[in-house]
């Protein structure tokens, strides 16, 4: 009696969440950098901010040994570290979400968590490339002087990823609210405007009217760029230029913090691949 053996089939394991996210990231990375005009711009702009601010304003604030250029660095960065997920982020979201490129990937086998982390890991990579560039040209042409206290790092460092984090879910969060591709732009970088202008990038914070003050404490960026000058700035610019005296730093990371578990939230409620679907 003869007797057969079913063949057996190899399956092999799909890749884990964080492979598979890793992956998304790499090829976020790519996709990015072959759309030159879009580099362009997101390097540029602050660049070109930095640039344009520090020489027009390029004589030292009243009363200090501290350029324009060198007060004008923190706020940038700061600034661009939350434009790289409320801007950029939403922004190419929205447009995949409406040029059906999300509700393709939505028939694949990828997991919904391994897309957002590559788009939470391009957004650091963008934040950091950013960062690294304003410093360079801060320290090059504005003598900025870089930290060498210990402390200040530290500051630097949960400042710029709590700045990282609220950017990128505040971005997946918000990215549901245009109506389509066209109007994403406009969408997210007019209001983005209005809190650079209140929050201290462009203008000192303690100048500003009391009730903007109280509108721009609400939002992140006011919070990221004074954690920002903490690092950066002489220590009398504490007295000098901040509300009150300080920069308030375990306030700004209470803000910050609340803003992550909140758009959180809202990202799990809000999340859709396509215009219509959820899933």
């Amino acid at each position: 009696m003869t007797t057969t053996t079913a063949p057996t089939t190899r399956t092999d394991p799909l890749p884990g969440v964080v492979s598979l996210g890793w992956q998304r990231t790499k090829l976020e990375i790519k996709t990015l950098l072959r759309s030159k005009d879009t580099v362009l711009f997101t390097l540029g702009l602050p660049v070109m901010l930095l640039l344009l601010f520090g020489a027009i304003f390029g004589d030292t604030l009243e009363g200090t040994q501290v350029t324009a250029g060198q007060w004008f660095t923190p706020g940038i960065i700061a600034s661009s570290v939350l434009a790289a997920g409320l801007v950029n982020l939403a922004t190419s979201m929205a447009m995949e979400r409406h040029d059906g490129t999300l509700r393709r990937l939505a028939l694949t086998p990828m997991p919904t968590s391994a897309y957002l982390i590559g788009k939470i890991l391009l957004t650091l990579l963008l934040a950091t490339g950013m960062t690294v560039l304003l410093l360079a040209m801060g320290v090059l042409l504005f003598g900025v002087d870089l930290p060498t206290e210990a402390g200040r790092w530290v500051t630097f460092g949960w400042v710029f990823l709590l700045g990282v984090v609220a950017a990128a879910i505040l971005g997946i969060a918000l990215s549901t609210l245009p109506r389509d591709a066209k109007s994403a732009s406009a969408v997210f970088n007019l209001p983005f405007l209005f809190l650079q202008f209140i929050s201290g990038v462009f203008i000192e914070f303690g100048s500003i009217p009391t009730w903007l003050q109280t509108v721009a404490g609400i939002f992140p960026l006011r919070w990221l760029a004074s954690g920002m000058r903490a690092v950066f700035l002489p220590e009398e610019f504490e007295q000098m230029i901040e509300p009150g005296g300080s920069y308030q730093l375990g306030l700004g990371a209470i803000v910050l913090s609340v803003w992550i578990i909140a758009g959180f939230a809202f990202a799990l409620r809000t999340f859709r691949w396509g215009r219509e679907s959820t899933r």
